[in-house]
């Protein structure tokens, strides 16, 4: 169940580390004020030490001043060790709250390559905290206590330092207010070119079979010579305010020399304070200059942290709407009641209105020919279709309150055309189980009839596999994804346009597979272009074993100005299409 208040969860995970904080933004004042051991150093010298020739004092301020150096080192060290630790305490918190808290594929969304559902924003955050961002503001934040110092010193010297740093925030300013277009066209143009690394990497086969090559490099170079145009337009940019910005702060640094110099020649300041003075400016204007470049990520941090906290309260909005739930019944596995469905592509209905009742125990076909929504429909009973309005209980469960384990034992599903993830076999099918013992992977194996075949293999189960599985024939792809499906022991054994050759040439082994779903009560839906031929001889063995059956009733809502009614399948089969078409036709199937 998701965590309720994860808006203050994430709240919750800073406070968590504040402790980490306050130390280590102590450490930061204590590290300030050690830097002004230098410049004090320096005054004695020229101040005393030269004018005493006393060399006891030089060598006692000597020790001094490298123990106190040496504390600089360890405290500095200390603190990025902290915050350090802080980041990933922090990002440890949130992901197991996201995790625990996220709707079925909010972390992994569809037609992305990236995760999403708040995971890119804590690693984000993670990597600014960790990165120094952090300790740069802190730093900043102690940078009035050097210019207090050089005002002590002389006010002209003060007043000369503090010019600088306005100089370098107006510098800033401009640079944030105009690179905007810059900075966007170079993230579109970054974006482009991981888009065609991704084709490269899920469709190569594709790419190479259709000899697509020439119009993919054409594509790619057109992508590299407009992002190296924006990346240079963008780095011409800001390049150019970071070398003002260097410039000023040489300006400003060579200024209070010679200033220093001038008050030197009119009695008013020491020859040390005036060399101690240009060591002082360069320490008040790098943690500036430093937060400066940091501003960008400092608010690309700030809008990670309210796109974050958008993404929890929507969650925990979510958490609390009522969802329709009923008492388990024994002999209802599915009820799917008034469903709509919409194509991602063009969000128009492709399903209008459906329902369907599953029992425990059977076996139900949804006919429909390509592109009337079939893939819609199992999208949908996965949870993961864009579902406009209605509901579906699972065992009298909304799927909507069910986690990603409970629709794991809830539906197996093989889809028309398996993908599988890079990896081995056994993970594969395993669905990455933390828990998969041999066993169990062997089992799941065997009831698609695919164990003697991958125990053959020269690594057996500890093959390597790519997306496309294409190490193996088409057949037995899809056994290897029945084996994923029956995995888990599903309720529902979810079948998309299953392999009749599969079925033909292993027809004992499928019904008995079958049958060991419906026997334990399990249901089992198929999606289908037609329904299977019942009266076709190899298909006989399924009949007299109470696998299959003819269908005792079909019930189709009848359209009415291209609307169409509720449909109602109380029978074995469940029509899209003719008599019963439910929207338009989807895009996905």
């Amino acid at each position: 169940m998701p965590d309720q208040n994860l808006d203050h969860s994430a709240r919750a995970a800073l406070r968590g580390g504040s402790v980490l904080l306050w130390i280590a933004f102590g450490l930061s004042l204590v590290v300030s004020i050690l830097h002004l051991a230098g410049p004090l150093f320096i005054i004695l010298i020229y101040d005393r030490v030269l004018t005493s020739r006393s060399q006891e004092t030089l060598f006692a301020l000597l020790i001094m001043v490298a123990v106190l150096i040496v504390t600089l080192g360890l405290l500095d060290y200390s603190r990025k060790r902290i915050v350090a630790r802080f980041a990933a305490q922090f990002q440890e918190r949130l992901e197991h709250t996201i995790l625990r808290a996220a709707e079925r594929s909010a972390v992994f969304p569809p037609r992305t390559t990236q995760p999403s559902g708040g995971l890119d924003e804590v690693d984000y955050l993670r990597g600014f905290f960790h990165s120094g961002g952090l300790l740069t503001v802190m730093d900043f934040v102690w940078t009035p206590m050097f210019v207090a110092v050089l005002f002590l010193l002389h006010p002209v010297i003060g007043y000369l330092t503090l010019a600088g740093l306005l100089v370098q925030i107006a510098l800033v300013c401009i640079q944030l207010a105009f690179v905007g277009g810059r900075e966007d066209r170079n993230n579109t143009s970054a974006q482009r070119i991981n888009d065609l690394k991704d084709i490269v990497l899920t469709s190569r086969e594709i790419l190479h079979s259709q000899k697509m090559a020439p119009g993919f490099k054409a594509r790619w170079l057109e992508a590299r010579e407009r992002g190296r145009d924006d990346a240079i337009a963008l780095r011409d940019w800001t390049a150019w305010f970071d070398q003002m910005t260097n410039v000023v702060m040489m300006l400003v640094r060579y200024g209070v020399l010679a200033a220093g110099a001038w008050l030197v020649l009119n009695n008013q300041l020491s020859v040390g304070a005036m060399v101690a003075a240009a060591f002082l400016v360069s320490r008040a204007l790098v943690p500036v200059n430093s937060f400066i470049g940091t501003i960008p990520a400092i608010f690309r941090a700030l809008n990670t942290w309210k796109s974050l906290r958008k993404t929890l309260l929507k969650w925990e909005s979510s958490t609390h709407e009522a969802f329709t739930t009923r008492p388990a019944n024994a002999n209802l596995r599915l009820a799917v009641q008034r469903v709509s469905l919409k194509s991602p592509l063009t969000d128009a209905i492709t399903i209008q209105q459906l329902s369907l009742t599953v029992e425990a125990g059977t076996v139900t076909e949804i006919i429909g020919q390509s592109g009337q929504g079939k893939t819609a429909i199992a999208e949908a009973l996965m949870g993961i279709g864009q579902r406009v309005s209605g509901t579906i209980l699972i065992d009298g469960t909304h799927i909507d309150r069910m986690s990603d384990a409970d629709m794991a034992t809830a539906i197996g599903y093989v889809p028309e055309t398996p993908r599988f993830f890079p990896g081995t076999i056994a993970e594969n099918i395993s669905r990455m189980d933390p828990d998969m013992t041999s066993a169990k992977i062997e089992e799941a194996a065997r009831k698609s009839c695919l164990h003697a075949r991958l125990s053959a293999l020269s690594k057996g189960y500890q093959t390597e596999i790519d997306a496309a599985a294409s190490i193996l024939p088409r057949g037995e792809r899809q056994q290897l994804s029945l084996a994923r499906a029956l995995y888990q022991t599903p309720k529902i054994l979810l079948i998309d346009e299953m392999d009749t050759i599969m079925l033909e040439r292993l027809p004992e082994t499928m019904a008995k597979t079958l049958h060991s779903v419906t026997n334990r009560g399990g249901a089992i839906i198929f999606l289908a272009r037609k329904p299977i031929d019942l009266n076709m001889e190899r298909f006989q063995y399924f009949i007299e074993n109470g696998i299959l059956s003819k269908p005792r009733k079909i019930i189709g809502g009848a359209t009415n100005g291209g609307q169409s009614q509720p449909m109602q399948a109380s029978g074995k089969v469940a029509v899209i299409g003719g008599d019963a078409k439910l929207g338009r036709a989807a895009q996905n199937d």
